[in-house]
């Protein structure tokens, strides 16, 4: 049994639903797949590196000993600043979960906006097949709050049909 929700929250809502998907899909046969979420975490250890290593150079060095390392630290923090702010922009837009199976691969997309109980979901399955579609939260929930992962789990399986 899944834990109880307000489901006139929409942000618990959309948690809720957003937690769910990884075990859906792995009983759909998919495994989920951390490439998008190990370069976000990749490009914020760079940035974080760069910062420690200009603190270390103040510490060590004396300020026009260290202007220089300091200008290229900066340039290159502000350079992958802005590659981080563009992948979580456009690259992770929205992503939940990335999954592959033996056959296809397949992007999810979900969005839920404020105050609208209706979940669009977004299924990429290969380059060539895309199906947006919305689920109806009170079709998944019970009315005390509770997430009836049976019927997601059959929810997503019409819709990969229709993929």
């Amino acid at each position: 049994m899944s834990k109880l929700i307000n489901v006139y929250a929409s942000p618990e809502l959309r948690q809720t639903l957003d937690e769910a998907l990884p075990g859906v899909f792995s009983r759909l046969g998919y495994t989920e797949n951390y490439t998008l979420i190990d370069t976000k975490l990749i490009i914020g250890y760079s940035i974080a590196l760069l910062a420690g290593v200009s603190f270390l150079l103040d510490k060590k060095l004396d300020f026009q000993e260290s202007l220089t390392y300091q200008k290229l630290l900066v340039a290159g923090n502000l350079v992958l600043s802005v590659v981080f702010w563009y992948y979580t922009k456009f690259v992770l837009r929205d992503v939940k979960y990335v999954g592959k199976s033996k056959s296809s691969e397949i992007k999810v997309s979900t969005r839920l906006e404020k105050n609208d109980f209706k979940y669009d979901v977004m299924l990429v399955k290969g380059p060539n097949s895309c199906v947006k579609c919305v689920l109806p939260a009170n079709e998944v929930f019970t009315e005390a709050g509770y997430l009836q992962a049976d019927l997601l789990y059959q929810w997503f399986q019409q819709q990969l049909k229709k993929a």
